[in-house]
C-alpha cells in the first residue's frame, strides 16, 4: 500500500537534505498517520539490515519486526502526538531486525501539511545503549561500594553481588565462590557453575587478597555478542572490589575479635563475657534453667612470673586456657578477665556444677612442662549459682569473686560456694579498707619498738620498729589485722613510707638527747622495695629527719631478695651506699642458702623464731641453729635470734655464739617513750639482769 500523496509530496520537498541526513548516525524518519514510513535515513536502513531507503518506504514497524515484536507502545505514542499535536521526548528499548535490543532516546513531533493539518509524525532517535550500559555499570559499582562501606555481611553481600552481575545484560549468569567465608566455611552464590568449561563469552577471574593470595573466584557468562570491552573491564574491577570487601570484612572481624578477646590466650575478655553472660541469663530465666559461675584464680602465679620470667608465665597461662576450654566444652564459656583470673560459665544439671569445677581444679593442678621446666600450679575457685546468688552478671561475678577470696584466705587450692555470710564479710572488708585509707591520712598509725640485746654484754643495741593502728573506737590494732589488707588495696608503699619517717624521727630525737646509739630496724615490704622511687624516698626521709644513716637498718625477707637477685643487689647497694645497714629477716623460711648470701651486701641475719621455739629440746633444730650461727660468723654477719621466750633458749643461744636476741623473754614491743626512758636509765631494763644472770 502506498503512502498518502499529500504526505509523499511534502516529504519530497526535502530531497536536498537527504545527502546530509544520511550521514547522521542518529535515526531520522517520517511516518504517515497509518504508521508507514515516508522517509528514513541510512542509519535506520543499516540498523534494520536493509539495502536502501526505498526498501523501507511504505513499511510499518510490524513489517520490520513482526507483529509479536512490534512495540504497541510506539504506535500509542505516535498516535498521541498526531492527535494532540504535542511533541514527545522519551527513552525506549527497541528491538532492531537481526540484532540485540537497543536503548533509544526518542523525539517525535507532528508532521503537518501547508494548511497545518497533521498528516503524520517526524521522529529522531539516538542510540544510547552504550550510555545506558555505562549507567548500569556505574549503579552496580556504586551499590558494591555502598555495601563495602556499610559492612554488609559477606553472604548477603555476595548474593546481591551475583544478582548485580546477572542484571548487567540479558542472558548473563554469574557465580561467586569464596574459599573461607564466615566461620571459615566455603560459600557459593549465583546461577553459574564454575565447573563449566571456559568458552567465548565466559570469564573466570580469581578474587585477589591483600596478602597476594586469592579468596576464591568469580565466574561470569553471557552471549558473546553482548560481552563488550566496558563490561569485561567492569567485571575485572568488580572482582578486585570483591577482594577488597573480603579483606575489609576480615580486618573488621579481626578488630572485633581483638576487642572482645584476650590477646594472649584468645579467650573472651570481660566485655564479651558480660554481654554473653547477660544473654545466657535471659535465656536461662525464660527456660527455668540454672547456671553456675566459677571465678578461678591461679595460686602464687606472681612467683612463677618473677622466678621463671614472663615468657614462661605467658606459656603457662596459654596451657591453663587450653585446659579450661577443653574441660568446659561447647555449652559453657571460659573468659580471661585479667592477669591470672578466669571466669567459667556452666550450664546443664545443677547437681553436676560443683563436681565439674572440682574436676577442673584438679586438672589445673596437674604438672605442666615448659622448656624442660616442670611447673606445678594450683587454683582457687569461687562459685555462684543463678538465680540463687544473683540475677545479673554483675551480681553473680561479684558473688563468685567473694567466694574465691575466701579460698585464698583459707589456704588456697580449693573450691568455695558463695553464701550471704561471705557478702557480709566482704562489706566489712570494704569498710575496713576505707578505714585504713582514712587512718593513713589522719596519722592513726604509731610505732612500738621491740628491744634487741647483745647476749655478751646485756646492753640494748637496737630495736625493731613494729607498726600499730590506734583505731579511734577499737584501740590498738595489731599488724596482722591490717597489713595484709593494706597490701591488697595498694597502700602498703605509702604506709611503709610513713613507718620509715616515724622511725627516723624517733631515732633523731634519741640522737639529739644524747642517748646511747642504737640501730633502728624497719621492715620493708616487697612492693616498697621494688618501687622505682624507693632509694630516693629513703634518702629524702633521712635528709628530712636528720637521722644518721648508720643508725637505720632496713630489714628484708628472703623471698623478697630472691625473686630477682640482680635487681635486689642493685637496690641493696644503693641503700648501703648511703650508709644504711641491711638485715635479712626471718632467715630459714625462704629459698636462700648461706652460700647465696655472699651475693648480698648484708650486715645482719635474723633467724626466724620457728627455729628457736623448740631448742634445746629438739636436737635437729638445735643442730641447724648452731650451723647457721657458725656459718654466719664465718661470713662476718651478725646474728639476731627472734622470738626468744625462755631461759633455756637464751642459754643455748649464748652457748652457740649468737650475737643478739629479741623476744618476749626480754621485752614485748613498747612505745617510743618507754624505749627513751630505758636508754636513759629512767626505767630498769629487766632483760639486762636476765642476760647477765
Amino acid at each position: 500500500m502506498q503512502p498518502d500523496p499529500p504526505a509523499l509530496r511534502l516529504a519530497g520537498r526535502f530531497d536536498w537534505l537527504e545527502a546530509m541526513i544520511n550521514h547522521v548516525p542518529d535515526f531520522i524518519y517520517a511516518k504517515d498517520r497509518s504508521g508507514r514510513f515516508l522517509f528514513a535515513n541510512q542509519a535506520i536502513v543499516n540498523a534494520n539490515g536493509l539495502s536502501c531507503v526505498e526498501d523501507l518506504i511504505g513499511l510499518t514497524d510490524t513489517d520490520l519486526h513482526g507483529k509479536a515484536a512490534a512495540d504497541a507502545k510506539i504506535a500509542e505514542i505516535e498516535q498521541r502526538v498526531m492527535e494532540t499535536g504535542e511533541p514527545d521526548l522519551g527513552y525506549e528499548e527497541r528491538a532492531l531486525r537481526g540484532g540485540p535490543d537497543r536503548w533509544m532516546m526518542m523525539s517525535r513531533v507532528p508532521l503537518r501539511d501547508k494548511d497545518g493539518n497533521v498528516i503524520g509524525v517526524v521522529g529522531a532517535s539516538r542510540d544510547i545503549t552504550a550510555r545506558k550500559g555505562s549507567e548500569r555499570l556505574m549503579r552496580a559499582q556504586a551499590r558494591i561500594l555502598e555495601m563495602i562501606v556499610g559492612s554488609v555481611p559477606l553472604p548477603a553481600f555476595f548474593d546481591e553481588f551475583a544478582g548485580l552481575l546477572e542484571g548487567l545484560a540479558t542472558g548473563a549468569r554469574a557465580c561467586i565462590r569464596i574459599e573461607a567465608c564466615e566461620r571459615g566455611q566455603p560459600f557459593q552464590s549465583g546461577s553459574l557453575a564454575l565447573s563449566e568449561p571456559e568458552s567465548d563469552g565466559c570469564l573466570q577471574l580469581p578474587i585477589p587478597a591483600a596478602d597476594g593470595g586469592t579468596h576464591g573466584a568469580i565466574g561470569f557468562s553471557m552471549p558473546e555478542e553482548r560481552l563488550d570491552r566496558n563490561l569485561g573491564e567492569f567485571i575485572a574491577v568488580a572482582t578486585r572490589m570483591a577482594g577488597i570487601a573480603i579483606d575489609r570484612w576480615r580486618a573488621e572481624e579481626r578488630i572485633r575479635f581483638l576487642a572482645e578477646h584476650d590477646a594472649l590466650t584468645s579467650l573472651p575478655n570481660r566485655g564479651f563475657l558480660e554481654r554473653r553472660l547477660a544473654s545466657l541469663l535471659r535465656e536461662a530465666e525464660a527456660a527455668g534453667r540454672h547456671i553456675a559461675i566459677g571465678f578461678l584464680d591461679l595460686d602464687n602465679f606472681k612467683l612463677i612470673n618473677d622466678t621463671q620470667g614472663h615468657g614462661t608465665g605467658d606459656a603457662l597461662l596459654k596451657t591453663v586456657a587450653a585446659r579450661l576450654s577443653a574441660a568446659i566444652g561447647p555449652d559453657g564459656l571460659v573468659a580471661r578477665i585479667g592477669g591470672d583470673e578466669f571466669i567459667l560459665v556452666l550450664q546443664g544439671d545443677s547437681d553436676g556444677f560443683e563436681p565439674r569445677l572440682q574436676d577442673i581444679r584438679r586438672l589445673i593442678g596437674q604438672p605442666v612442662t615448659l622448656d624442660t621446666i616442670d611447673l606445678h600450679v594450683t587454683c582457687s575457685i569461687g562459685m555462684a549459682y543463678f538465680p540463687t546468688h544473683g540475677a545479673t552478671a554483675c551480681e553473680l561475678l561479684a558473688a563468685a569473686d567473694m567466694a574465691m577470696y575466701r579460698v585464698k584466705d583459707s589456704g588456697r587450692n580449693d573450691l568455695q560456694i558463695f553464701s550471704p555470710r561471705l557478702a557480709a564479710e566482704a562489706r566489712r572488708r570494704l569498710a575496713r579498707a576505707e578505714e585504713l585509707r582514712r587512718a593513713l591520712k589522719r596519722d592513726e598509725f604509731i610505732l612500738h619498738y621491740q628491744p634487741q640485746y647483745n647476749l655478751a654484754t646485756g646492753e640494748m643495741t637496737g630495736v625493731e620498729a613494729l607498726v600499730r593502728w590506734m583505731h579511734p573506737r577499737e584501740g590498738l590494732v595489731q599488724p596482722n589485722d591490717f597489713i595484709p589488707l593494706a597490701e591488697e588495696i595498694g597502700i602498703i608503699v605509702e604506709l611503709g613510707a610513713a613507718v620509715l619517717k616515724m622511725a627516723c624521727r624517733d631515732g633523731r630525737r634519741w640522737q639529739d638527747k644524747g642517748l646511747p646509739p642504737i640501730r633502728i630496724g624497719v621492715n620493708m615490704s616487697a612492693r616498697q622495695f621494688r618501687d622505682q622511687s624507693m632509694t630516693a624516698q629513703v634518702a629524702s626521709t633521712l635528709a628530712e629527719t636528720g637521722l644518721e644513716p648508720r643508725r637505720l637498718e632496713i630489714e628484708l625477707t628472703e623471698s623478697l631478695i630472691m625473686t630477682d637477685i640482680a635487681a635486689s643487689v642493685k637496690a641493696m647497694r644503693a641503700l648501703t651506699g648511703m650508709g644504711i645497714q641491711l638485715a635479712l629477716d626471718d632467715f630459714g623460711t625462704g629459698y636462700s642458702s648461706l652460700a647465696t648470701l655472699k651475693s648480698f651486701p648484708l650486715t645482719r641475719l635474723k633467724i626466724d623464731k620457728s627455729f628457736i621455739e623448740h631448742v634445746p629440746e629438739d636436737g635437729q633444730d638445735a643442730a641447724i641453729l648452731s650451723a647457721i650461727v657458725n656459718l654466719s660468723r664465718s661470713l662476718d654477719l651478725d646474728v639476731v635470734a627472734e622470738g626468744v621466750e625462755s631461759r633455756r633458749q637464751l642459754d643455748f643461744l649464748r652457748q652457740a655464739g649468737c650475737h643478739h636476741a629479741q623476744g618476749h623473754f626480754f621485752s614485748t614491743a613498747v612505745s617510743a617513750g618507754i624505749i627513751e626512758r630505758m636508754l636513759g636509765g629512767e626505767d630498769e631494763q629487766p632483760t639486762a639482769l636476765a642476760v647477765n644472770a
